[in-house]
């Protein structure tokens, strides 16, 4: 049974209308994050940064949406157009993977990695 509002840190509820467009576009942010909505909404809110948990669910909307734009740019090729939730998608994706920041040291494991294809065979 869930817990009764009054026992909740944030009792009060809000709501708000979006676009069937809008409504997209915000599910697939949601599904890049890896939070689940309330915590991504109150992120974006209170001005927070919201930093993407990897897993599993992660890794399976990153696959569906990079396979989304693989057919839209296969459909453009063919002398369509870009859908404007597409390109909301493309550039939001494209700012993600340009601030992704390369690890400052080797990991431990790459180092292991590298270190077993450097022995010399007798």
């Amino acid at each position: 049974m869930p817990c009764p509002n009054s026992a909740r840190k944030r009792s009060k509820t809000m709501a708000f209308r979006l676009t069937p467009e809008e409504h997209a576009i915000l599910c697939e942010r949601i599904a890049l994050s890896g939070l689940d909505r309330q915590e991504y909404i109150y992120r974006k809110l209170m001005d927070m940064e919201v930093v993407v948990q990897p897993s599993v669910r992660v890794h399976k909307a990153l696959k569906d949406s990079m396979a989304q734009i693989y057919q839209q740019l296969l459909r453009i090729r063919a002398g369509g157009s870009l859908s404007s939730d597409m390109e909301a998608v493309i550039r939001m994706l494209a700012k993600e993977f340009r601030d992704l920041e390369p690890a400052e040291e080797e990991a431990q494991v790459d180092q292991e990695n590298q270190s077993m294809w450097n022995l010399e065979r007798n």
